[in-house]
C-alpha cells in the first residue's frame, strides 16, 4: 500500500476529510450517516427513502434506521405520497434545514481546505478523473 494505489489515496483523503466532519457535526448530536442525508435532503425535498439510499450510497435498512431517529429528532418529517399511498416524501423540518445549512457550511470548510492552494484548473481535472473512477465501478458492477 503507497501512494501510487488509487484505493489507498481515495481511503485516506476520505479519512482525513471524515475525520474534519466528525469532530464538528457529532459534537452537535448527529450521528454517523446522518450529516449527508441533511445534505441530500437540503438538495431534494420531498424525495423517497430508496432515492435517499442512492443518493447518499446507502444500503435500505441503514436508510430505515436514520430517517427513524431523525424524525424521532424532528429534523425530518414523512408525507404518504399522494399518487402511490404506500409510499413516503422525506421533508426537512425548519430545524432539519436550518441544521442542514450548518452541516453544508461544515462541508464547504473541509473542501477549501482539501483544495487549498491547487489551482481552480487542477481541481476540475481531478473532479472530471474521480467521476471517470466512479463510473468505472459503477460500470462493473452494473455487469455482474
Amino acid at each position: 500500500m503507497t501512494d501510487r494505489d488509487l484505493h489507498y489515496l481515495l481511503l485516506v483523503g476520505h479519512q482525513r476529510a471524515n475525520r474534519r466532519i466528525v469532530e464538528q457535526v457529532y459534537a452537535r448530536g448527529l450521528q454517523p450517516g446522518q450529516p449527508k442525508i441533511l445534505e441530500f435532503l437540503r438538495e431534494h425535498q420531498g424525495c423517497t427513502q430508496k432515492e435517499i439510499g442512492r443518493g447518499c450510497v446507502l444500503d435500505k435498512s441503514s436508510v430505515t434506521g436514520l430517517l427513524r431517529r431523525m424524525e424521532e429528532a424532528e429534523l425530518v418529517r414523512r408525507e404518504v405520497c399522494p399518487q402511490d399511498r404506500r409510499a413516503a416524501r422525506i421533508y426537512l423540518t425548519d430545524r432539519g434545514m436550518e441544521l442542514a445549512q450548518w452541516v453544508q457550511g461544515i462541508f464547504d470548510q473541509v473542501d477549501a481546505l482539501g483544495w487549498g492552494d491547487i489551482p481552480q484548473e487542477e481541481r476540475e481535472q481531478c473532479m472530471a478523473t474521480l467521476r471517470k473512477v466512479i463510473r468505472n465501478f459503477e460500470n462493473r458492477e452494473e455487469s455482474e
